[in-house]
């Protein structure tokens, strides 16, 4: 499906579009596509070598939708997304060939949209379920979500799904592991994406810790942290074809 209102956008109008829905500024694409500073604010259109270095740094955006407006502007997952929850169980129980009645509930996870993982964002709101997702073996989870933050760069790209199960109990932290934290800090909120570990403070400290090498690890109050969740699994995109 062609949308009218991207159909109607420049090649470079699309890529700005997608750089404001995924919160990236423009010296972060520099950066992170190795296309020449000031490139979108030139006249002159997007070159195909152009398209090829976005591409490789967003492997989640629509090919199909920066060249031509068609589509969706991020690609589906590689996993099947239902409205239907008897759809998803079946199809569950088809891949790990058994009864679709012997199948419980803390396999078929919750798909919510959006789920942006950026700072200076509230978790206040709702926010509604886009569909199920099944990924067997995976156990227990509580939901899943697009990732919107390049904390866990390039291990988690912005654009991926991870599947989260909620961790509230400060007593049980498996350092070292992922999570998404809804963290307070002087009067601002945060959700995003860090490893925990011990902090070199006191037991009152942890200290966030990240893949991504242009942001440095951060030691917060624990208290700090209103809500986290431990990331169970994550889907990336390699590749379009």
């Amino acid at each position: 499906m062609i949308s009218q209102e991207d159909n109607t956008l420049t090649q470079k109008e699309r890529i700005l579009k997608f750089l404001e829905q995924q919160g990236i500024t423009k010296n972060k694409f520099y950066m992170q596509t190795g296309i020449s500073n000031g490139t979108l604010d030139k006249k002159s259109g997007v070159t195909g070598d152009t398209i090829t270095k976005i591409h490789a740094a967003y492997s989640d955006l629509n090919l199909d939708w920066l060249i031509a407006g068609e589509g969706e502007m991020l690609k589906s997952s590689v996993f099947s997304i239902h409205s239907d929850l008897k759809s998803i169980r079946d199809q569950y129980a088809a891949i790990v060939n058994i009864d679709p009645d012997d199948i419980s509930e803390k396999n078929i996870i919750n798909m919510e949209s959006p789920l942006e993982f950026v700072p200076i964002f509230s978790y206040r709101e709702s926010h509604p379920c886009e569909g199920y997702l099944s990924i067997p073996k995976l156990g227990n989870c509580d939901g899943a979500g697009y990732v919107k933050t390049d904390s866990m760069y390039p291990l988690i790209k912005p654009g991926d799904i991870v599947c989260y199960k909620t961790a509230n109990n400060t007593n049980l932290i498996h350092w070292g592991e992922m999570y998404i934290i809804y963290i307070f800090i002087d009067g601002e909120e945060y959700l995003t994406i860090k490893k925990i570990e011990k902090s070199d403070f006191d037991d009152e400290y942890v200290r966030l810790t990240g893949y991504n090498q242009i942001y440095q690890p951060k030691d917060i109050p624990l208290k700090n942290i209103q809500w986290k969740a431990l990331i169970k699994a994550h889907v990336s995109y390699n590749s379009i074809m």
